[in-house]
């Protein structure tokens, strides 16, 4: 797995996503701190966003153990 990390350990897919969650979560109508319905595309962004964490903590990890002797 050849997954580029920055210095924080999160790639750029990863950013992205997040960008994507926070732009769904501003869509929604009810943003005083309520939680979007089940279906609102927050969710789906939200989702992603976590995959592509697991996505670098599985990078991050695998990097970890090439590097130990």
């Amino acid at each position: 797995m050849n997954r580029e990390l920055n210095a924080c350990g999160f790639s750029s897919e990863t950013i992205a996503a997040e960008y994507e969650t926070d732009a769904a979560l501003a869509e929604w109508p009810g943003s005083d701190r309520t939680f979007p319905p089940e279906g609102h595309y927050f969710h789906a962004a939200f989702r992603a966003e976590n995959e592509q964490r697991a996505l670098d903590y599985a990078a991050a990890q695998q990097r970890t153990k090439e590097t130990q002797p």
